[in-house]
């Protein structure tokens, strides 16, 4: 009887065993025959700068900051002064130059004056050698009279030549002059910092009274236009972007959206990833940068953190 009963046991084991394996492979056939999810969207960290780009603006001179005149967050046109620095020497070795110039036209001019009279002599003289050599040869006057009136031709030429000389010494000097003033006026606009586009200063990196240098970066600067997110996808959904694709951006806080755009620029090449990366992270991912100009902006701020979400579908 225990022999009966052992046997029927095993069978029912058996059984259940058989019933759970073929389940099991159902299961697995229903998951492995279930269609991949479709990918719609792709998320990406973002920062938002002006479509033109954040730009550092530089010193071209040297000296001390007199006045700042471009406050942070205030809007200037292109060509706007932004910061003087002390000219006092500038100025006064240009208007010693200046000075100059006016002494040296009238030089120039004094010597065409008298180039002019010369030249009237000169030909005076010529044309009464001619007669005194026609009168040499008739007799009518003697060779001394003759050679007085070569000499003074000769005489005159030389003057002549000479006050050409002249004009073209003093010209010369005239124009190395002009050149000193026009040098010294582009010394004393670059102590001028002016505006390079529309837009406004973020960020002084300097103080009144500081002493710069030429090519010290001193602060940032925002074009005007429109404002950019710009990310990056990683390389498995990189060729899934297209250009014209709309995106959202939203807040890392809370996840409200601050903004919608389009694609309007691809990386053509793929690049270590770079954006809000961690130094120490060793991972080797390629990715693409995208940029998506945003449609409103007023929710969003220069150089933020956000998520940028871009729509395939």
């Amino acid at each position: 009887m225990k022999k009966v009963s052992a046997c029927f046991l095993m069978s029912i084991v058996l059984l259940l065993t058989i019933i759970s394996c073929q389940n099991a492979n159902k299961q697995e056939n229903i998951i492995t025959n279930m269609p991949p999810k479709e990918i719609t969207k792709v998320l990406g960290i973002a920062k938002i700068e002006p479509e033109d780009g954040l730009l550092f603006i530089y010193a071209k001179s040297n000296g001390t900051i007199s006045d700042l005149v471009g406050n942070e967050n205030k809007n200037v046109q292109k060509g706007d002064v932004l910061i003087e620095l002390d000219n006092k020497s500038e100025l006064t070795q240009l208007a010693l130059e200046k000075s100059k110039i006016a002494t040296q036209n009238f030089s120039v001019e004094y010597s065409e004056e008298i180039l002019n009279i010369v030249n009237v002599d000169l030909q005076k003289a010529k044309e009464d050698l001619i007669i005194n050599q026609k009168l040499f040869e008739a007799k009518a006057i003697t060779e001394m009279a003759l050679n007085d009136s070569k000499a003074k031709v000769e005489k005159l030429q030389i003057e002549y030549n000479k006050q050409l000389f002249d004009i073209k010494q003093n010209k010369s000097k005239r124009n190395e002059i002009e050149a000193n003033i026009d040098y010294k006026k582009i010394v004393l606009s670059d102590k001028m910092i002016r505006a390079p586009f529309d837009g406004k200063v973020l960020q002084w990196d300097v103080h009144l009274g500081d002493y710069i240098t030429t090519g010290q970066k001193i602060g940032q600067f925002a074009p005007d236009g429109d404002l950019v997110a710009i990310t990056e996808v990683d390389e498995l959904y990189a060729d899934k972007i297209e250009l014209g694709m709309k995106a959202e951006i939203l807040s890392q806080l809370d996840g409200q959206k601050m903004a919608d755009g389009e694609v309007v620029f691809m990386g053509n090449f793929l690049k270590k990833k770079s954006l809000f990366s961690d130094e120490n992270t060793v991972e080797d991912r390629r990715v693409r940068t995208i940029k998506v100009r945003l449609f409103q902006s007023s929710k969003t701020i220069i150089n933020a953190r956000v998520d940028c979400v871009i729509k395939l579908k």
